[in-house]
């Protein structure tokens, strides 16, 4: 008897920390129109610690049938928990040829044209979404409410600008 209680604790320890270290891995956050469940990604640099990332996040209604050239809308809210794990779709855009890219976008990012041309495949008209990220910190902000995060805002299909905000969680 003594040994199947051993083990019901060791399984339940076992379960705890599998728990823990699911969340850790995948943070989830509440935004004003629902949860979002983010990946903590560690960067292949030694200074930098790792970052949590919202990917796909969206900030207006789609803007398709009837809100087609309208002014943005808010996104509606959903219930559960939304996976912000992926990008989304990208705007519309013709990039037929590599030459155009290459005076598009900086000379460091070139180098990973193959990589790029893979997340600009799947093009939709709904593309209305951020991507999130949000440094992680041991030292004397990790117990903040405040935080810095980056912001990639698609402006139009051809360029990005990223914001530097504040969250506070």
């Amino acid at each position: 008897m003594v040994n199947s209680n051993v083990l019901l604790w060791i399984t339940a320890l076992a379960v705890k920390f599998t728990v823990i270290d699911s969340q850790a891995q995948y943070p989830v956050v509440s935004t004003n129109y629902g949860k979002i469940r983010g990946l903590r990604t560690p960067l292949p640099n030694e200074i930098l610690g790792p970052v949590e990332q919202y990917l796909g996040v969206p900030y207006a209604s789609p803007p398709t049938g009837e809100r087609r050239f309208q002014p943005p809308e808010p996104p509606s809210s959903w219930t559960g928990v939304r996976n912000a794990t992926q990008f989304a779709a990208v705007c519309p855009q013709h990039l037929d040829e590599r030459s155009l890219l290459h005076d598009m976008l900086p000379v460091w990012f070139t180098a990973n044209l193959d990589t790029l041309m893979t997340y600009v495949q799947d093009q939709n008209e709904d593309c209305l979404y951020l991507n999130i990220y949000v440094p992680t910190e041991d030292g004397e902000y990790a117990s903040s409410a405040e935080r810095t995060c980056w912001v990639s805002l698609p402006v139009c299909p051809k360029a990005f600008y990223h914001v530097l905000c504040v969250m506070f969680l």
